[in-house]
């Protein structure tokens, strides 16, 4: 049986965009009309879920704890 090919969201190209407030963001970039649409946008997805995982951790350690 053959498997369909892995895409990582360390292979999408990064765009980065500097707001007018000079924050700085970071997005991952897919293409609309590739042939591998769905594994792009699948593998963004996953890396955005990470993310915010991860800062929702970071802040739920950081909040103070209730006595």
């Amino acid at each position: 049986m053959a498997t369909k090919a892995e895409i990582t969201p360390r292979d999408l190209p990064t765009k980065v965009i500097q707001l007018a407030d000079g924050s700085v963001i970071r997005k991952k970039v897919v293409q609309a009309d590739g042939p591998n649409f769905a594994l792009e946008l699948q593998a963004a997805f996953r890396s955005n879920v990470r993310r915010i995982r991860t800062e929702q951790r970071k802040r739920a350690r950081t909040a103070p704890q209730p006595a």
